[in-house]
């Protein structure tokens, strides 16, 4: 790619931005969201076509002005936001467009589902029956889906767009052996990631980028985290996880008992004004299961729950909310956030009943509110009146956090709060946490990012298999620690 830039109304996204890569090369794409990392690659892939500048591919410059074009030419993507149709079969979604037919008219079934389980075999999902629907599996079994979907096409050049959010740390394992397996068949593959420790394990070369302009190039060998976070943010980040002092008060709320069957069983824990409590537990232990039935979304078969030692029943999110707790998806495009609405619409979305004056709401009357969110949680740009989708991943999720900051309620359960995020974004929504626990609230953190744990949490309980099987303490807590609970290594804790 020489001189490439891209434009949208009132933002240059692209800069002049030349990047190359080689077959048998995994070339690292790094920066902040909104340096313009996925829109380079979506250049690439052929979903625009009013980019200037060229793209050679093999020494041949090539029109990639739509997704058919790049795919002829071997681009095959996978995007960060993934591209799969809920409510259709794994193998529909994998062949969509080039289905077997027996003839002109009809499906050959048999032979969709058999190139179908081969494909799967390759992402380490041989275990899955292709005909089951995409809404049926979980969302790290359908992040390899995805990556499986794009395999099938053949594709000479592969673009990763964050491949890793969803998956748990064996699935990450699986993914750098599909990868390496790529390399050595010479495929040229293009790897975006905001998790820098996955960088160093997996690429060749970084290209750094911010603010629409490339930084620079650079051998994985002859750069560091530091080195890379500092040309990212134009700064350096020191003690980026620093522990903190927690001021923690009497228990807020008491879950017992709580089960769903087939999900979580007998779950207890407390959690105290002041406080983050982590709960950690590998992908499939039933960490959002528990996010979601505690504020009404999902049923419970048996258990209890306690707001300052009055039992609680929440029918609804609405409930929940009304009792003061509050639930951030780990899945915002689908769950979080109302995509085609504005900044405001979505800040002020839980809070409308309190807004209201009679029979009518007035928006623009509580800018003061989503004025101050957006300071607070530096969302750029700071437009309240922004489509939420035409912002980059990292201001979309602080949205989010905004959105549930608004309603002033004193538990926020946070699952994921920072997935797929760059490390700028994460400070920030980090340091909102840390603001909000310190105002005498409570904080049910779900994450799997064992740096976020440490980081974050006065207590960590460990989730394996739908069970509570112990407790750490904060002078206890170290993502080896973590990581040796999670898997049920080393001595039982307590």
């Amino acid at each position: 790619m020489k001189n490439v830039t891209k434009r949208f109304p009132g933002t240059l996204a692209v800069d002049g931005v030349s990047f190359a890569v080689k077959p048998g090369e995994v070339h690292a794409l790094v920066g902040e969201n909104g340096a313009g990392k996925s829109t380079l690659m979506k250049v690439l892939a052929g979903l625009f076509n009013d980019y200037t500048g060229e793209i050679l591919i093999n020494g041949k410059e090539c029109q990639l002005h739509t997704p058919s074009m790049a795919k002829d030419h071997g681009i095959g993507m996978i995007y960060q936001e993934l591209s799969l149709a809920r409510c259709i079969s794994i193998y529909e979604n994998m062949l969509a467009g080039r289905l077997p037919k027996k003839n002109a008219l009809f499906v050959d079934k048999k032979e969709a589902i058999e190139q179908s389980k081969k494909l799967l075999e390759r992402v380490g999902l041989d275990y899955i029956d292709p005909t089951k629907e995409i809404s049926e599996i979980s969302q790290c079994e359908a992040q390899l889906v995805e990556i499986a979907k794009v395999l099938g096409t053949s594709p000479h050049i592969i673009v990763m767009d964050e491949p890793t959010s969803a998956l748990s740390s064996e699935e990450v394992k699986t993914l750098f052996g599909i990868i390496e397996s790529l390399k050595k068949q010479g495929l040229a593959i293009i790897y975006i990631s905001h998790h820098l420790q996955e960088i160093f394990e997996v690429a060749d070369n970084i290209t750094v980028m911010r603010d629409g302009k490339k930084v620079g190039t650079y051998p994985v060998e002859e750069t560091s985290t530091d080195h890379l976070i500092e040309m990212m943010v134009g700064k350096s980040v020191k003690d980026f996880y620093a522990k903190r002092t927690a001021t923690i008060g009497e228990e807020m709320m008491r879950v017992e008992n709580f089960t769903r069957w087939g999900f979580f069983h007998h779950v207890d824990f407390e959690v105290h004004k002041g406080e983050v409590l982590a709960v950690v537990g590998l992908a499939g232990s039933g960490r959002s299961e528990i996010g979601r039935a505690l504020v009404g979304v999902d049923p419970v078969n048996e258990g209890r729950i306690l707001l300052n030692g009055k039992e609680q029943k929440f029918g609804s999110m609405s409930d929940a909310i009304n009792a003061g707790i509050g639930y951030l998806t780990e899945d915002r495009k689908v769950a979080g956030l109302a995509l085609t609405q504005s900044v405001t619409d979505n800040v002020l979305s839980t809070i409308i009943d309190k807004l209201e004056k009679g029979p009518f709401y007035y928006p623009k009357s509580h800018r003061d509110i989503v004025n101050q969110k957006i300071k607070e949680l530096d969302i750029y740009p700071p437009e309240p009146d922004r489509i939420v989708n035409n912002l980059s991943g990292g201001n979309q999720q602080k949205v989010l956090m905004a959105k549930w900051l608004a309603t002033d309620v004193s538990i926020l359960i946070l699952d994921e709060p920072t997935r797929g995020v760059d490390i700028g974004a994460k400070q920030t929504i980090h340091q909102a946490v840390l603001d909000y626990a310190a105002r005498g609230n409570a904080v049910l953190l779900l994450s799997s990012d064992l740096p976020e744990v440490v980081g974050l949490a006065d207590r960590a309980v460990i989730l394996r298999e739908g069970h509570i099987i112990g407790e750490i303490s904060k002078e206890e807590i170290t993502e080896h620690s973590l990581l040796i609970a999670a898997n049920g290594e080393g001595k039982h804790i307590s």
